[in-house]
């Protein structure tokens, strides 16, 4: 007798995470995987849900979050799971939920992940994970920052030999509690202030273990191609895994250098670093506010402010005007804050969205009081704006980069692709309605289009009153991540 399925999905389109071309097929769930894939009219079934002709795709992994402390303070996580959102990687641009400072240290850039105190190390923040149950899957970075803040009294400093021996125990104790890697914020400081002797040291632990390096690289704008050599080098001295952070060049007078910096990236896959890279699909860009900028760009947007809250949402420009000074002195005024920077080129940003190994980081800030609309829009805005509208690819190759191409980068197993014996992360969509709808003027309007979605075999969206959180803490499987890349 043929075991019962405690769910079928019938009726859709399966586009199944590798690139192949859709096709008729039912998906049927047995607990937290994925147990048959095809024709299962007849299969016994304790429930089936008829999609209609959606769309029955791989839940989408989101490379690049600072969802970190969200799992405590909004453990609903809304703007993950109403854009299709099954799993995040957390920890980006050197700023993690652990390890703690030292008692008198701090950076501004962990004003981005929340309010909530750090944890000491990472096996204490897996374990709050675990207790109260993420409602995604989560794989976490350990950020550089933090290593030089509980490691350094001085993290302004250069390491001794003590205080670097001293980061790379602490990261080799993170990677064996089940970091996936370790994240450099070098645009920031301290992270800002580390050399070559220093990463690279990082790099090597982080290899040793099969982890990889992920950089919020030291420059964005004039200095973009030296500040994309400088993390390619780590990688190629190393051996260490690379992805280069929401790609991007800034200001005008930067448009089109990815032409260079993407093929310096290729340079580097043909002689063997596996380099990969990830981009938000917008062309603002969103962190702290940072007043030596205000003099460079012209249109920047506060997204809160600690000693003005009732700025937040509102232009830099029309503040500074308000208050009678010029947009550096409003910036300093309103500090600690973050701020959107409109200074990218929507061509660009979809060019680098082409390249065959960059992945979609939303890159939101949940903690933000008037965030970037990244925050809740943008796998749905790839998948509206660049295949349906602008088709700059096929829906097939967009869901892909979406879902196989960073299970294989990050190593997650059995995670990325519908296939028998996959974990039962599944989202149901509408191709022909699926679109963004937050805005910069509403950033936190849910997504259009998006049905149904599940993590770990149970539903997490619509939100249904009751439902425990499914989600699981995510390890790296090196010798996945050692997979050749899939053509798209």
């Amino acid at each position: 007798m043929q075991e019962e399925l405690d769910l079928v999905i019938e009726g859709g389109w399966v586009i199944d995470g590798t690139g192949a071309a859709r096709r008729r097929a039912d998906v049927g769930i047995r607990g937290e995987r994925i147990a048959a894939i095809g024709d299962l009219s007849a299969a016994p079934a304790a429930r089936r849900l008829d999609v209609g002709g959606r769309i029955v795709a791989p839940g989408f992994i989101d490379t690049h979050g600072h969802d970190d402390l969200m799992f405590v303070e909004k453990p609903g996580l809304e703007w993950k799971t109403s854009q299709g959102i099954t799993s995040v990687v957390v920890g980006n641009c050197g700023i993690s939920g652990a390890p703690a400072p030292l008692p008198g240290n701090t950076a501004a850039a962990l004003a981005l992940l929340g309010d909530s105190p750090l944890f000491a190390d990472m096996a204490a923040y897996f374990g709050a994970l675990q207790a109260q149950r993420p409602m995604i899957n989560v794989a976490a970075l350990v950020g550089h920052a933090n290593l030089r803040l509980a490691a350094m009294p001085d993290p302004a400093a250069q390491p001794s030999v003590d205080q670097q021996q001293a980061m790379e125990r602490m990261l080799a104790e993170a990677l064996e509690a089940g970091a996936v890697g370790f994240s450099t914020g070098l645009a920031y400081q301290p992270g800002g202030v580390a050399g070559e002797a220093e990463l690279d040291g990082l790099a090597r632990v982080a290899a040793a273990h099969g982890a990889l390096h992920t950089s919020h690289i030291r420059n964005e704008g004039d200095a973009v191609e030296a500040a994309v050599d400088e993390v390619l080098g780590i990688g190629r001295r190393t051996g260490c895994a690379t992805v280069l952070s929401h790609h991007k060049c800034m200001m005008p007078a930067n448009w089109g250098k990815s032409a260079a910096t993407l093929a310096n990236i290729d340079r580097a896959r043909a002689a063997g670093v596996d380099v990969a890279l990830d981009i938000y699909p917008y062309p603002g860009s969103s962190t702290i506010l940072i007043p030596e900028r205000a003099d460079q760009i012209d249109d920047i947007r506060i997204t809160w402010s600690t000693p003005h809250p009732e700025c937040g949402g509102q232009s830099l420009a029309e503040i500074a005007a308000r208050w009678g000074c010029d947009p550096v002195t409003a910036a300093r005024r309103l500090c600690p804050a973050g701020a959107i920077y409109f200074a990218m080129d929507e061509n660009e940003v979809r060019r680098i969205f082409q390249h065959e190994c960059c992945m979609v980081g939303s890159d939101g800030l949940p903690n933000d009081a008037h965030p970037h609309p990244r925050l809740w829009g943008s796998f749905t805005r790839v998948l509206g704006r660049y295949v349906r509208e602008a088709e700059l690819l096929t829906l097939e190759a967009a869901v892909a980069k979406m879902t196989s191409l960073p299970a294989r980068v990050f190593g997650l197993a059995d995670r990325g692709r519908l296939a028998v014996g996959a974990w039962a992360d599944v989202v149901v969509f509408d191709a022909d309605t699926v679109c963004d709808r937050a805005t910069w003027d509403a950033p936190t309007l849910a997504s259009a289009g998006i049905e149904h979605v599940l993590v770990n075999g149970c539903p997490v969206f619509p939100a249904a009153p009751g439902t425990h959180r499914p989600g699981r803490i995510l390890r790296r499987d090196a010798s996945i991540a050692a997979a050749p890349v899939l053509s798209r």
